[in-house]
């Protein structure tokens, strides 16, 4: 996001463009197990950081499901719950 009346625009840009890059997503999955946003960064991912990311095969039944059909329908009501239980 850029802020609206930079005065920087130029930079911002660059900086987007930069951290956008193939070569700079490829390097974050060293340093956090999310697969890159940007498709063309998987020629620069180091292999053995593949089994650590959230996207390798067997990893999936490790992670949590947020159902917003559920806590559109019940999220007021348990929030509720919750700040009395906390109050107690």
């Amino acid at each position: 996001m850029i802020p609206k009346g930079s005065p920087r625009l130029d930079a911002a840009y660059r900086f987007i463009a930069f951290a956008a890059s193939p070569q700079v997503q490829g390097k974050l999955t060293e340093y956090i197990a999310y697969p890159p946003a940007n498709n063309d960064a998987t020629a620069f991912l180091d292999p053995a950081v593949l089994p650590d990311l959230v996207t390798a095969p067997g990893r999936a039944g490790n992670s949590l499901h947020s159902d917003a059909d559920f806590w559109a329908d019940k999220g007021d009501e348990l929030k509720q719950r919750f700040t009395a239980w906390l109050a107690k």
